[in-house]
C-alpha cells in the first residue's frame, strides 16, 4: 500500500487508512440509516425454545474454530475461545455486543500497484470470531427458513454449486441453440458495483421478513447491521465509520443478505446469477425481434 499512499497523500499511510475508510463509508450515504425505530425492533413475545442458543450450540461451534483464524478488533485469538469454549454462556436476547459489529476492514488490491482507492481496492472485514460463531448458529435458522425460496438459477453462494455447474449450464444451452441453423444466441453480462457496500438496510429486512424469518431472528439480523462499524487496516488503523448500507465482505451473512437482496431480480430472458455476477442470454433465430434491452432496462430499474 506504499506505492498508493505515496501517488495519493505524500506517502502518509494513516492519511491513506483514513482517506479509504472515508470513501467506502460515504457510498452508502444516499441510504436511509437504519435505526431501532424500525418495526422488526418491536419484538414483545418470548423467544421460542428452537431458537435459544444453548450451551451445547455454542460448545460445537467454537470447538469447530480453526486455531489459526485471523482475530478481529477484540484480538482474542482463536484458540482461546476454541479451547475454552465450556466457560461461556447461552445467548437469549435477540442483542449484540457493539463489540462484535466492528470490523477490522482490509483493504485488497485489485491490481498491482493500486493507483486510484475508487476503482481498484476491494476490502475484506475481520469481525470478532465470537460474532462468527454467533453468525454461524443463526444462518443455520436463516437458511432453513429461505430453503427454496433463492432463485434456482442462483449459483453463487449455495452449498453444492460453483462457476464450474452454471458455466457448464450456460455452454450447453449455447452450443445447443446454435446447432440449430440460423439460430444464434445473444448475451449481455452483468456486474453490479460495489454490490455488497450499496444495499439497503430497509429493503433487506423487508425481504428477509417477506421469507417468513421469525421476528427474532430478523430482529438479530437488523442488529448485526444496526451502527456496524469499520476501520481501515493495514499496518495503519484508521478512525472508526459507520455506513448507511452495505454488508460486510468476510462475514459469514453477508453473501447470504445478498442472495436474499438480488433474489427478486428477474428478467423477461432466461437470468443466470453467481451471487452479483448475472448474465442474461436469448436465443433468437434471424428474423426473431430481440427483447433483451427490455430485459436490461428491467434489470437497471431494479438497481
Amino acid at each position: 500500500m506504499q506505492g498508493l499512499a505515496n501517488k495519493t497523500t505524500d506517502g502518509d499511510c494513516g492519511l491513506l487508512a483514513n482517506t479509504m475508510n472515508d470513501f467506502f463509508v460515504s457510498m452508502s450515504d444516499h441510504l436511509p440509516r437504519l435505526n431501532k425505530s424500525h418495526k422488526v425492533f418491536d419484538v414483545n413475545e418470548e423467544l421460542p425454545d428452537q431458537y435459544v442458543i444453548s450451551v451445547c450450540t455454542t460448545f460445537k461451534a467454537l470447538e469447530s474454530v480453526r486455531a489459526n483464524k485471523a482475530t478481529g478488533p477484540d484480538n482474542i485469538p482463536a484458540w482461546v475461545l476454541r479451547n475454552y469454549a465450556n466457560v461461556l454462556n447461552s445467548l437469549r436476547k435477540g442483542v449484540l455486543p457493539m463489540e462484535w459489529k466492528m470490523a477490522n476492514v482490509i483493504p485488497l488490491p485489485k491490481t498491482s500497484p493500486p493507483v486510484s482507492i475508487t476503482k481498484y481496492i476491494r476490502t475484506i472485514s475481520l469481525t470478532p470470531i465470537t460474532a462468527k460463531v454467533f453468525e454461524s448458529i443463526i444462518m443455520k435458522w436463516v437458511d432453513e427458513t429461505i430453503e427454496g425460496e433463492i432463485d434456482a438459477k442462483q449459483f453463487g453462494g449455495i452449498s453444492g454449486t460453483s462457476t464450474t455447474d452454471v458455466l457448464v449450464e450456460l455452454v450447453h444451452m449455447w452450443y445447443k441453440a446454435t446447432d440449430k441453423l440460423n439460430s444464434y444466441v445473444r448475451v449481455v453480462m452483468l456486474d453490479f458495483s460495489k454490490a455488497f457496500d450499496l444495499i439497503n438496510h430497509h429493503l433487506l429486512l423487508d425481504k428477509l421478513h417477506s421469507y417468513g424469518l421469525p421476528a427474532h431472528i430478523l430482529r438479530w439480523m437488523a442488529t448485526f447491521l444496526l451502527d456496524s462499524s469499520t476501520s481501515k487496516n493495514r499496518n495503519e488503523y484508521s478512525h472508526s465509520g459507520h455506513p448507511n448500507g452495505g454488508v460486510p465482505q468476510g462475514t459469514l451473512s453477508g453473501p447470504k443478505c445478498f442472495l436474499v437482496y438480488i433474489n427478486d431480480l428477474r428478467t423477461t430472458v432466461p437470468l443466470y446469477k453467481y451471487v452479483d455476477d448475472s448474465t442474461l442470454f436469448e436465443i433468437c433465430d434471424r428474423n426473431d425481434v430481440s427483447v433483451m434491452q427490455e430485459s436490461v432496462d428491467i434489470a437497471a430499474k431494479w438497481t
